[in-house]
């Protein structure tokens, strides 16, 4: 039986490239076999043309040495069609004619390192193809795609190094910091033409690409500044709740929600605060480190990771449970840094840690979500992001929008954003391809009305608003504006249902 080594990199196994080619050809030729995840990013189609366009080749290059074999198949192919009788039988059968040649075909084992460098660069990491695939762990095949191209990554970059534009635009946190200091600057700059064409030749971010916004009242500030909590008194338990969800959380705030939409930090505080819900947070939390190990830097990562469980264990030893507002940061806390530490703390930090939808909803089924809204939606687009999905949570931010909307569509389709996959020369175009069908469902149909968008994502949201000019709020920030909380800029994104 296979083992998953996943993003074990305490293991020494996992630095052994001879095992590491080994594990890329087994899992690819399952994967060429397969073909059930040709939908989901570039890297399956070019994987699968590659090995294919290499068994074509030694066809061709067969056949042309013994034209012989063409004749017999064109003979036994005449003649099976002259003597064909009606089917008497519901099978399907085949029938060889010689120059199938079966025993020419290509595997993964005959891609250089540079093909398998194209397949590995072109995944984005939404990660779908692995709740998809029918051989992931406990299946003795023990498949985990996403994680092999990482592991594929973090040898490269052993052996390379990090590429100087990586590592200009992957730290969040110190890129935040430094353009919230002048923040109408900086968004100036962002949109600025000519900048963007210096930019996109120093670091290789597309000129078209949208980006964040900077705000002078970033989370952390406003936090510093907001005072006293404001908790209020909860609702009583449900009857028969026998294991309550702990009302009380450490807020792992995200880069994201810090610098660029602080009025999700706010909303989620307003709300828990409301539900009675102590809310702490800690300045001393730094950046999930997903950006690094995106780009394969997973010594970065993990030292993200340990200083993150660091801060967030000694709340979670006081009973504090860990809430993050956003899917691909949860994703990280939960499942990535039990395997990056493969230590104690970490599997505790991630068994006491939910998203931000998830535990609301937990609170709700608890029966200690307040009903008392001052608003309603009518209709609410909602996008599921790929790395709740991943989770296997449930759709929880779409069933807590359904408590304050009349009808939520939920889009089950991945926006092609990844971090910053999508920002790059390379990618950009590819990105608004892969986005396609989000941007179809998140645009109101002729005729159709709609209150407003909400994506968990604020970086899906914001390639939502690249792709169809829909822009979409945390729906979180949907949930503070019905309770009548003031939720800043993302008011005029929300109407009212007019007959609430």
């Amino acid at each position: 039986m296979a083992e998953a080594i996943g993003l074990k990199i305490h293991e020494n196994k996992f630095w052994d490239a001879g095992d590491l080619r080994r594990e890329v050809d087994r899992i690819f030729d399952i994967c060429h076999g397969c073909r059930l995840c040709f939908k989901f990013c570039g890297s399956f189609p070019t994987l699968f043309d590659s090995i294919d366009q290499k068994t074509e080749a030694r066809r061709a290059e067969h056949l042309a040495q013994h034209p012989e074999l063409i004749e017999q198949a064109a003979r036994k192919r005449a003649e099976a069609a002259a003597t064909a009788a009606p089917r008497e039988h519901h099978e399907e059968r085949a029938e060889a004619f010689g120059d199938e040649l079966p025993e020419l075909q290509a595997h993964a084992g005959d891609l250089t390192a540079a093909e398998i460098d194209r397949v590995v660069d072109l995944c984005f990491q939404c990660k779908l193809c692995y709740p998809n695939c029918p051989y992931t762990p406990p299946h003795e095949f023990a498949l985990d795609f996403p994680r092999l191209l990482l592991r594929w990554k973090a040898h490269r970059v052993r052996r390379d190094g990090v590429p100087l534009k990586t590592k200009l635009i992957r730290n969040s946190r110190l890129i935040g910091r430094l353009g919230s200091v002048q923040p109408a600057v900086t968004n100036w700059a962002m949109g600025n033409s000519l900048n963007r064409v210096a930019m996109e030749k120093t670091v290789g971010i597309h000129r078209n690409k949208l980006l964040p916004t900077f705000h002078a009242e970033t989370f952390p500030r406003w936090w510093s500044r907001r005072g006293p909590a404001q908790v209020e008194a909860p609702q009583p338990l449900k009857e028969g709740v026998e294991h309550p969800t702990p009302l009380k959380v450490a807020l792992f705030s995200t880069c994201l929600v810090d610098y660029h939409s602080p009025e999700t930090g706010k909303a989620a505080v307003r709300v828990l605060e409301h539900n009675g819900v102590e809310v702490a947070f800690s300045e001393e939390q730094i950046c999930c480190g997903m950006p690094f190990l995106d780009s394969g830097d997973v010594d970065a990562a993990a030292h993200n990771a340990r200083r993150n469980v660091a801060v967030l264990r000694d709340w979670v030893a006081r009973g504090y449970e860990v809430v993050v507002p956003s899917p691909s940061c949860s994703l990280m806390v939960r499942e990535e840094y039990p395997q990056l530490l493969g230590d104690a703390a970490s599997a505790e930090v991630s068994a006491h840690s939910r998203d931000l939808a998830e535990y609301i909803f937990r609170i709700a089924r608890d029966g200690r979500l307040k009903r008392d809204f001052k608003r309603r939606l009518g209709k609410i687009k909602y996008h599921v992001p790929c790395h709740i999905r991943v989770q296997n949570i449930g759709l929880r931010g779409r069933d807590i929008l359904k408590v304050i909307a009349d009808e939520v569509d939920a889009v089950q389709e991945c926006s092609g954003h990844d971090g910053t996959w999508s920002m790059s020369v390379e990618h950009f175009d590819e990105s608004l391809r892969w986005g396609k069908k989000l941007f179809a469902g998140m645009t109101p149909a002729a005729g159709e009305t709609c209150s407003g968008a909400c994506s968990d994502c604020g970086l899906a949201a914001l390639h939502i608003k690249q792709g169809c000019g829909q822009q979409a709020v945390h729906p979180v920030v949907a949930l503070a504006w019905a309770y009548g909380f003031d939720v800043g800029e993302a008011e005029r994104l929300l109407t009212a249902n007019p007959s609430s």
